[in-house]
């Protein structure tokens, strides 16, 4: 298996998402009328679709690219890391999906500890490399929250099929893990396991 700077994080994300699927089994939050898990659980689901569907545009633009140029075009150009971003925004849907408060705001602390100790080593690394031109496209393009939602695109764009291929195929982890932790919540409503945490 082939390791990189990132395999470290990428390693803590999974298991923590592991962890989500156990957790939301075992554990049991407050009880929800009707309607509003409905309205949850679907929020859930468009912020993983979302996330995943955002994190394929990302990789049309960056995919063979990273670390080689400086990718400014595109959701590059509304904040500078994106990918992570939209992981962020996945992460709470998969939080959501648990109904749990609890497990959604540890979610995101999870997340997003681990994406600012990762974003903020890439721009050291992209300020080393391309130093001034780095430096302007910092000043001007936030970290995460993109400012503007109007990105300036190329008129063509070379793109890596392989390389593309795998987007997708994350994507597919996202929505894959989306429905685990649907049905570890409801293994965990029906009472078949033992519930000795209640969270709200």
């Amino acid at each position: 298996m082939t390791t990189s700077v990132s395999t470290p994080r990428l390693r803590v994300t999974l298991l923590w998402y592991l962890a989500l699927v156990c957790l939301a089994a075992l554990t049991r939050p407050a009880p929800l009328p009707t309607p509003l898990a409905g309205i949850i659980d679907a929020f859930a689901l468009l912020l993983v679709a979302t996330a995943s569907l955002g994190r394929i545009w990302c990789s049309v633009f960056i995919a063979g690219r990273k670390d080689v140029e400086l990718v400014t075009t595109g959701p590059y150009a509304l904040c500078r890391h994106p990918l992570y971003t939209l992981s962020m925004i996945g992460g709470v849907g998969l939080g959501l999906a648990t109904h749990s408060f609890v497990l959604t705001a540890a979610t995101l602390l999870v997340l997003g500890t681990l994406f600012t100790r990762a974003a903020t080593a890439e721009d050291r690394f992209l300020a080393a490399r391309f130093e001034q031109r780095f430096e302007s496209y910092r000043a001007t393009t936030p970290l995460f929250w993109p400012q503007r939602w109007r990105e300036p695109r190329p008129e063509n764009l070379s793109v890596r099929p392989a390389i593309l291929w795998k987007s997708f195929v994350d994507a597919g982890a996202f929505f894959l893990l989306f429905a685990l932790v649907v049905v570890a919540r409801r293994i965990g409503d029906s009472g078949l396991l033992a519930s000795p945490l209640s969270l709200p």
